[in-house]
C-alpha cells in the first residue's frame, strides 16, 4: 500500500474516532478505570505512610502512634494482595502484572512515541506496583522485629534479641529513605510525566476512578469488584495480621 495513503486513511480514521466522542454526552465521554476498593487503598497506604513517618519524630516513647499506623499499613498489603485476586479488572494482578522485558519494551515505546495506551496499568507501571507492594512489606517486617533498645519494640523484638533487633531497627530505619521514598518519587514523577506531558490525567483518574473513553489496549471499560467483597476481604486481612502476630506470641503496642 502506498505510505502516503496509508497515513491518509490512519489520520482520517483518528479523526473519525475523536469526532465519535466529541458528540458524546460528557457522561459518555468517559468510563469506569478503577473501583472504589482500588482507589481507597491506594489513598489509605499513602495516608498511613505519611503517619509512619511524621510521627517517628513524634515525643511519644513506646511510639504508638507509629506502631498503629505499620499495623494499618500491614493490614492493607494483605488486603491487596487478596484483592489482587478476587478484587476489580484493573486491580487484579493477572490482568496487569507483565515481565521486565514486556516493560522495557513499553519503556521504548514510550520514548518513541509509540506505546500503547492503558486504561488500567500500562506494563512497567505494573511493576512499580508491585515493587511498591514489596519494599513496604519489607518495611513493616523489619519493624516487626526491631527495637531501639529503650523503650520501642516491635512484637517480636524480644524473640529475636537485642542484635538482631536493633540490626533490624537500623535497616528499617535506612530502607524508608532508600527504597520506599526512593520508588514513592519515582512514581510521582512517573504520573506527574503522564498528567503534563502526555495529558493523560492519571491522578485525577485515581480520584474519580475514571479516564476519557479511548482505544486502549488492555480493555474498553473495567468490571468493578464487589464492595461487600472487599469488606470480607478488608476483615480477612485484620483477622489474618491480628492472629499471625498472637499466635507467634508477639505482643502489640509492646515496649521494652
Amino acid at each position: 500500500m502506498n505510505p502516503q495513503r496509508h497515513a491518509l486513511e490512519k489520520f482520517s480514521d483518528q479523526r473519525l474516532e475523536e469526532s465519535s466522542y466529541t458528540l458524546q454526552s460528557p457522561e459518555e465521554q468517559y468510563v469506569r478505570a478503577w473501583d472504589l476498593p482500588t482507589r481507597l487503598f491506594k489513598w489509605s497506604l499513602v495516608a498511613l505512610i505519611l503517619t509512619a513517618w511524621i510521627s517517628s519524630g513524634f515525643s511519644d516513647p513506646d511510639m504508638l502512634v507509629h506502631k498503629a499506623a505499620g499495623y494499618g499499613i500491614l493490614v492493607l498489603l494483605v488486603y491487596r494482595v487478596l484483592w489482587g485476586i478476587v478484587g476489580g479488572s484493573t486491580a487484579r494482578f493477572s490482568n496487569f502484572v507483565r515481565s521486565p522485558s514486556a516493560a522495557w519494551n513499553y519503556l521504548k515505546n514510550l520514548r518513541n512515541k509509540r506505546a500503547a495506551h492503558y486504561l488500567g496499568h500500562n506494563p512497567a507501571g505494573g511493576l512499580m506496583v508491585i515493587g511498591l507492594l514489596f519494599v513496604c512489606a519489607v518495611q513493616v517486617l523489619l519493624g516487626l522485629f526491631s527495637s531501639d533498645g529503650v523503650t520501642a519494640a516491635g512484637p517480636f523484638a524480644d524473640m529475636a534479641g537485642d542484635t538482631i533487633s536493633g540490626w533490624a531497627a537500623s535497616i528499617h530505619d535506612t530502607w524508608f529513605y532508600v527504597a520506599i521514598l526512593g520508588l514513592a518519587f519515582l512514581h510521582i514523577a512517573a504520573n506527574l510525566y503522564y498528567q503534563f506531558v502526555k495529558r493523560e490525567n492519571l491522578i485525577g483518574a485515581m480520584v474519580t476512578g475514571r479516564k476519557r473513553r479511548a482505544n486502549y489496549a488492555d480493555r474498553s471499560e473495567t468490571k468493578g469488584g464487589s464492595l461487600l467483597l472487599a469488606a470480607v476481604c478488608l476483615l480477612a486481612s485484620a483477622g489474618l495480621v491480628y492472629g499471625s502476630i498472637t499466635l507467634f506470641g508477639g505482643m502489640f503496642f509492646a515496649s521494652t
